[in-house]
């Protein structure tokens, strides 16, 4: 038996219409015990920096006692499926185009072959595999984007193209790590430099190869349950233009249980506009 509150956010993928911003971003309150969602108006937006609305269901909310239910078992993807699609399965990726025009070929061989880029023509033609590869070895996502070869910007008209490679997998119950996590292996003494884009990880990797560059995926996803993994580590975060106070509060509160986080604030007290990464200021230095 556990203590836990009456109330609760659903802690599924499930996302609702957020009643303030309009976006596919909410996350909605259930009745802990029953797991019953509660009134659509009940719950906390994912756009933490754009619109952060919350609404609890109750002013106070009173703890209640149920019994801790077993967190299903996460899936993985097979290694087979990466290693047909990396080797045999050769497929054209606008990204590795975009990295192919600014970057020398052995720099971009090196990260692409370090964080496993693979091309895929579904479900959009040419687009990017990034595979979030455990500590163990093991694959617990394959997150497919699409990019504009020239600008190296995700295709976000007429829809954000962004899906994972289980999609069409029923009964796949996925359990996300940091993205380039499998990196720590045999690479002790390095920093570890956590940014929220895969796209802006794999750049810095050519940038400043001197850390072990890993994304989050995700701003909602530097929290413990990514993070746990690297505790042992020395670990520098640089979050998007906006999002220092939310990375910094959230480090703190883990520093105190044992982790080494320092969050870098250069970009936030900058002229750059909100959600500029350091990707963004890189390449921007480079038209200079």
């Amino acid at each position: 038996m556990i203590k836990q509150y009456k109330y609760s956010l659903d802690k599924s993928s499930k996302k609702f219409i957020c009643p303030q911003c309009g976006k596919k971003t909410f996350v909605r309150f259930i009745e802990t015990e029953s797991g019953i969602f509660m009134q659509e108006a009940f719950g906390r937006c994912d756009r933490e920096t754009n619109c952060s609305y919350y609404q609890m269901p109750e002013k106070d909310i009173k703890p209640v006692f149920t019994i801790h239910q077993q967190k299903p078992k996460p899936s993985y993807v097979p290694i087979e499926l990466l290693s047909i699609m990396y080797t045999e399965g050769y497929a054209r990726d606008y990204f590795s185009d975009f990295l192919k025009a600014r970057f020398s070929l052995d720099d971009v061989f090196r990260v692409t072959q370090l964080y496993f880029i693979t091309g895929t023509n579904k479900p959009w033609d040419n687009s990017t595999v990034f595979w979030q590869i455990d500590h163990a070895e093991k694959i617990r996502a394959g997150k497919v984007m699409q990019y504009h070869p020239t600008t190296g910007k995700r295709i976000k008209v007429p829809y954000n193209r962004i899906s994972w490679i289980h999609k069409s997998k029923d009964g796949f119950n996925m359990s996300q790590c940091l993205f380039g996590l499998h990196q720590i292996n045999g690479a002790a003494q390095k920093s570890i430099a956590i940014v929220e884009s895969e796209k802006t990880a794999v750049l810095l990797s050519i940038y400043k190869p001197e850390y072990i560059w890993m994304a989050t995926g995700a701003k909602g996803n530097f929290k413990y349950e990514i993070l746990q993994n690297i505790k042992t580590y020395k670990i520098i975060a640089f979050p998007d233009k906006g999002e220092f106070t939310i990375w910094n509060t959230k480090a703190l509160a883990l520093n105190k249980i044992g982790f080494n986080i320092y969050v870098n604030d250069w970009l936030e007290k900058t002229d750059y506009p909100t959600g500029t990464d350091l990707a963004d200021v890189y390449l921007s230095a480079e038209k200079d």
